[in-house]
């Protein structure tokens, strides 16, 4: 028995073998090839942008953190150098420190800038202004040494430590008198007998009076006072 082989070119054998691929893709398949790529990187740059904001927001979030705990750090540095004056007359005698709800007024030796050195009169206080809108200020000058009472009426030097507040105020805890309880007030007079134990400085954000950080101030140095001063 003999076989015959197929002819080479012979159409019908050449219609029953696969294709040869070795001419490239079709049309279609580079179409789809390309939609896919756009589509990841569509979606690459998404997620890439949305990471730099991310990364953007916190960063920011993070500088005014800090910035805030530097700026607590050097009020409650200030407060704590306060210098316990008194002045004395022969019916009573006047506090160098001052407190109510919205402001804190009390001497403390010169800031570091200074460096003649001496003491300052500070005041800080909560206040609203155009460019910052609520702010908490700090206003300082040098004491005189014939200033009989606390007596710094806007002068002097004026720098904003917080602005963007929504509202700042202060309270104080300590015994006003010798046989007094201990509590927390909105006022502290001049003609106490003693300083504060504790002074809470609250700030208020984002318009909702119910959200507040409190920071607390200890005083080193109450009672007794370390410096007097003679009234006339």
């Amino acid at each position: 028995m003999r076989y015959l082989l197929p002819l080479k070119g012979d159409p019908a054998v050449v219609k029953g073998l696969p294709h040869n691929r070795a001419g490239g893709f079709t049309l279609l398949e580079v179409m789809v090839a390309m939609l896919l790529l756009a589509v990841i990187v569509t979606a690459s740059a998404s997620m890439l942008f949305l990471n730099i904001k991310g990364w953007e927001g916190l960063t920011e979030s993070s500088d005014r953190v800090l910035e805030e705990h530097l700026i607590l750090a050097r009020v409650t540095t200030l407060v704590q150098q306060l210098t316990p004056l008194v002045w004395r007359d022969r019916q009573r005698r006047v506090l160098a420190f001052a407190g109510r709800a919205n402001q804190l007024h009390f001497i403390a030796p010169a800031p570091q800038q200074h460096t003649a050195g001496g003491l300052f009169e500070y005041l800080l206080t909560e206040e609203r202004d155009a460019e910052h809108g609520m702010s908490l200020v700090l206003y300082y000058a040098p004491a005189h040494p014939d200033d009989e009472t606390l007596s710094l009426p806007r002068r002097g030097h004026r720098r904003v430590m917080m602005s963007g507040l929504d509202g700042a105020g202060f309270s104080f805890y300590g015994r006003k008198r010798e046989r007094a309880e201990r509590e927390w007030t909105d006022s502290w007079e001049a003609e106490s007998d003693r300083y504060p134990d504790l002074i809470r400085l609250t700030r208020f954000y984002g318009g909702d009076r119910t959200q507040a950080r409190d920071h607390f101030i200890r005083i080193r140095r109450q009672s007794p006072l370390m410096t007097t001063r003679q009234r006339r």
